[in-house]
Order: structure tokens, then sequence, then C-alpha cells
């Protein structure tokens, strides 16, 4: 039962990784370190799934008919920013905004990059004809002054009409967006998970069938060589994770700041070097009692070749306890690329990497949770699938 619950979990997440990979673009995986990207995004804004429970402005991008956009705010808060986008070749706009108490804000003023923001553009003139005294709008946004009560900035909920001069469409950048929020540069938490992920099972996938293969082609030569047993012997005594941490640092280069940059195909096969000696290990204990079975023997007897006891009596075995293994090498080997990207020692982004982002930003202190929360379950699903499949494999 236990094995078929492990099953259903491991293939309840391949589902949704490859699921997951179609809510996003190449384009926005691809542009996930470039800052410019994201800069029409709401910064630090919640998951839309979690703001109901706040009341918080929700992210929405409309279109603008005839010249006019009506937004109903109701919301605890006010959005983070509006941008109107502009036809090509409109050189000058007119943006005429009518408040729900009644006072009238009218910004006329040249386009740039055919977008015009609330907040970078109509300061002065949300400022200067609401009347709002210098010290009180020092520290506010435009946006936040232009949904607040005057004098006292409390909220101002209600009907606001936008008239807009050349405008196609509108967006309401609130404080919630996407299924992970966004972080300070706006850029979409989903995307970064989903980056983290593909990487992660890339570098798992590779580091587990090098481990496979060195594994079985090392274990089965040591059984007919000491020196190779000697070199396992030595290899499995290393402690992996300094030595795994030092090799990777000399290999790496410097990167920008204090990162490094290190090729995948290079880590993986330091990793599957410094680890696969245990598993080798064992294949060749599992190779020498095999050799020795009676039956083996009487096979070689009656002229059975070293390569038909291989591939008749050993290789069986082998791929039995291979399959075992593999049930452990993941979850093991997704938590070390994980550590790795922490300290920014792995190759790509990965759920390590995600995670220390995440917590540079604030996860930690500001609250944020949801940022970091995703990858644990993630990495929790998928051990628990893997440990509970292998409670139901043969242990022979």
């Amino acid at each position: 039962m236990k094995g078929k619950i492990g099953m259903v979990l491991i293939l309840c997440f391949v589902i949704f990784a490859l699921l997951a990979n179609f809510t996003v673009s190449r384009e926005d995986l691809d542009n996930w370190n470039n800052a410019n990207y994201w800069v029409n995004n709401p910064k630090l804004a919640y998951p839309t799934w979690l703001c109901p429970l706040y009341k918080k402005t929700p992210t929405i991008e409309a279109e603008v008919f005839n010249g006019t956009f009506v937004y109903e705010h109701r919301f605890r808060d006010r959005p983070n920013d509006i941008l109107f986008y502009i036809h090509d070749g409109t050189r000058i706009v007119e943006i005429k905004v009518i408040r729900p108490d009644g006072r009238i804000v009218i910004f006329k003023g040249k386009v740039r990059n055919n977008v015009i923001s609330l907040n970078s553009d109509m300061r002065e003139a949300i400022i200067s004809q609401l009347h709002i005294p210098i010290e009180k709008a020092m520290l506010k946004s435009s946006t936040f002054l232009l949904f607040s009560k005057i004098p006292d900035l409390d909220v101002l909920n209600g009907r606001y009409i936008f008239i807009v001069s050349g405008a196609e469409k509108v967006k309401v950048l609130g404080n919630c967006y996407g299924f992970l929020g966004t972080d300070r540069f706006g850029r979409d938490m989903w995307v970064g998970f989903i980056l983290g992920m593909n990487n992660t099972w890339i570098l798992t996938a590779l580091v587990v069938g090098l481990t496979l293969l060195l594994g079985i082609t090392v274990g089965i030569a040591s059984m007919y060589s000491e020196i190779i047993n000697w070199m396992l012997e030595v290899l499995t005594a290393l402690p992996v994770f300094p030595f795994l941490l030092i090799l990777t640092w000399l290999i790496a280069t410097q990167g920008v700041g204090y990162n490094v940059r290190v090729s995948t195909l290079e880590f993986s096969v330091i990793f599957s070097l410094l680890t696969f000696g245990k598993f080798a290990k064992t294949v060749r204990m599992i190779s020498l009692k095999e050799r020795a079975m009676e039956y083996v023997r009487a096979s070689i007897a009656i002229g059975g070749g070293e390569t038909w006891v291989l591939k008749k009596h050993i290789m069986p075995k082998i791929l039995e306890f291979s399959i075992r293994h593999v049930t452990f090498l993941v979850p093991r080997t997704i938590a070390l690329i994980s550590i790795f990207g922490f300290f920014g020692l792995s190759p790509g982004i990965n759920w390590g990497t995600y995670i220390i982002e995440a917590m540079n930003e604030g996860a930690l202190y500001g609250g944020y949770w949801w940022w970091i929360i995703a990858p644990i379950i993630a990495m929790g699903v998928i051990s628990l699938g893997f440990a509970m499949l292998s409670e139901e494999l043969p242990k022979s």
C-alpha cells in the first residue's frame, strides 16, 4: 500500500511539473535575472489566493473603451501604480481623473515609451490639484495620494473615472499578483519556482545517471582489481560535503559580485565522483556474493565465461539493487543540490538559489512565507514519495 501511495505522489508531482511549465513562457524563464523585464509588475505583491483574506487590491488589466476607464476601488489598501498604455505615435496625452468625492485631477504631458505611469508622471498634478501639504506627500507615492481622503489620507473607496486620450489599455498594479506574488523587483516568484524546479531536476538526473554508471562500472571492476578496490576505500572515507565544496569553488569562475559560475557538466561529474563510492562498494559486495553462489560456480565449471556470468547472474541482482538505491539517491541529491544552491555554489537557478534569494528579499523577517513554502513542500512531497516507494521494493 505504501508503495502505491509513493508512486501516486511521484506521478502527481511529475504531472504537476509538466503542466506548471505551460503556465509560464520561455521568455519569462530566460529573463528571470533581468530586472528591467519585470518593471511593469507590482512590487512585493501578495499571491492572488491570499489577498481576499486581507482585502488587498488585485492586479488587473483592462481595455480602454472610448477613452474611458472606470475603476471601482473597495479594498483596504491602495494600488501600487496605474499604467496607461498609449497608442504608438501619440506624443501628448491628457488624463482626467474624477475621484469618488468629486475632486478632479487633470494631467497633460509627453508620452515616454508609450506608457504613462501615475506614480512617475502625475505626482506634481496630484499634489497641487488636490492641495496636499508637502510634508504629508513627501514619503507617499502618487497613487497612494490619489486614492486617499484629504487631508487625513485614509483610503478613499468608490468609483474612479479615468478619461485618457490615446490610451489602448490600462494596468492597475495592485498588491496581489500571480500564484506566489512578486519580489521587490516585481519578478513573478512562480516563474522563479518553476525555473528552479526545472534546473534542480536536470542536475538531479545528470548526477543520478552518472552515479549509477560509475557505481556499477567501478563496483564490478573492483571485484577483479585490488587497486580499484583500494581507491574505492579511500573515496568512501572522504568527507563528501567539504571536498565537494572546495572542488566546486576551485573549478568555478567569479561572477558579478560574489556569485560563482560553474559548468553544469563539471558540477555533475564532481558531485558523482565524490558520492558514488558507497554505491560502488555495495555493487562489489553483491557481485562477490553472487559469484560465490553454488549455481554460479557450477556455471563457471561447465564453461560459462565471465561475461556470461555477469550478464546472466550478477547484473540482474545489481540492477535490482540500483532501482532501490535510486529511491534514496534522488531525494538526497535534490537536498544536496539545494544546499549548494543556497550557498551559491551550484550552476544556474535551482531551489536552493531560489530560497536564498527569497530570504535576502525578506521572506523570513518580512512575512513573505509563501515565497519559500513552495520549494519546501515540493521537496517534502518528492522525499515522501520515494521513501514510501522504497518500502515496497524487494530488499534482497
